[in-house]
């Protein structure tokens, strides 16, 4: 097995090396027996039976022990590999993690420059996709908002609503003379009354009929001239107003697009993250499942190799202990 893909051994490897290990196993402990039952120290007056089972008990020894000391040595490489693992795949999931959320948060954070860019020239700043996964556009509502209309205007036509209010609240009821209007009032006044024309659209009776005494007083033109001129200027006012109104609505489709592709991105990065989350979940679980097969697997093939090996070892002690009777190492006879 490996942590990388691909990268583990072949089948036929793994059955090499399990074989290698099997019979280095058993030949150590037929090695390990054999010593045992050929250094044992015979006792003398006993049956034959009695001393091959003495033998067999040192070789049954020697297996024990090794047994011991194999799983204890196995038991401390195996804690300190789980550890090593889980430590690595800690530190790989969160990296995973950040490198995830990180990309998300760049995605938006770039969706979120390129629509605020926009809906800054719709009269209303447009944040971007969300950070990490789901941002909303927040622009398009900003883009329609109350003082969309007024960025739509050319310079110098936006106004102040309060003033024009304030005009009204202190402009006399009636205009006596001519002489009572300064230029600078009626400038002023009159652009007011303007500005409220671009904001609404209409131009009220009180307001015609103070911009007529006023034009009087100033131009001193007859009453015809100067509602025909007033006529103009509203019409002119009236088009400069619907072209505002025209440029501030095509903004506002402009941001709502921006936003549903903000939006369309975002739910693309979540659902792209989702997907990567859900394929390593699974790699887990299959690399999970697959550590917990191989491991019943491994713990059946040691559990019959040890079998094999006290047998082995018990016969190996048996064989030395009449090799030490008759003299002779092994195979080969004494030469006494």
């Amino acid at each position: 097995m490996s942590a990388e893909p691909g990268r583990g051994i072949g089948g036929f490897t793994g059955a090499l090396v399990a074989l290698f290990a099997f019979l280095g196993m058993l030949l150590s402990y037929a090695l390990g027996g054999y010593i045992a039952g050929r250094m044992r120290t015979p006792v003398p007056g006993i049956g034959a039976d009695e001393v091959a089972a003495r033998d067999g008990t040192h070789g049954l020894t020697v297996w024990a022990v090794g047994t011991l000391l194999a799983t204890f040595f196995a038991l401390s490489l195996a804690a300190g590999g789980l550890r090593t693992v889980g430590n690595t795949a800690a530190a790989v999931a969160e990296a995973g993690g950040a490198a995830v959320g990180g990309a998300l948060q760049g995605t938006g954070q770039v969706v979120g420059g390129v629509v605020s860019g926009v809906g800054q020239v719709a009269g209303g700043a447009i944040s971007g996709a969300g950070q990490a996964v789901g941002g909303l556009s927040q622009g398009a509502g900003e883009a329609a908002g109350t003082n969309g209309f007024q960025d739509m205007l050319p310079p110098g036509l936006q106004s102040n609503p309060i003033d024009y209010l304030t005009d009204q609240l202190l402009r006399p009821q009636q205009q006596t003379t001519p002489t009572t209007f300064s230029d600078e009032a009626i400038r002023r006044e009159v652009g007011n009354i303007i500005g409220n024309i671009v904001r609404t659209g209409e131009l009220s009776d009180a307001d015609r009929t103070y911009l007529v005494q006023a034009l009087a007083a100033r131009t001193q033109l007859s009453e015809q001239e100067i509602n025909q001129r007033i006529d103009q200027s509203v019409q002119s006012i009236t088009a400069i107003r619907e072209e505002a109104q025209q440029r501030l609505d095509e903004a506002r489709a402009q941001a709502e697009d921006l936003a549903q592709q903000a939006r369309a991105e975002a739910e693309r990065l979540q659902t792209e993250a989702q997907a990567q989350l859900d394929e390593a979940r699974q790699a887990a679980i299959d690399a999970a499942e697959s550590a917990r097969k191989a491991a019943v697997w491994s713990a059946l093939l040691l559990a019959v190799s040890s079998i094999i090996s006290a047998l082995v070892a018990f016969a190996a002690a048996i064989k030395g202990g009449q090799d030490r009777d008759h003299g002779r190492f092994w195979l080969r006879r004494s030469q006494a």
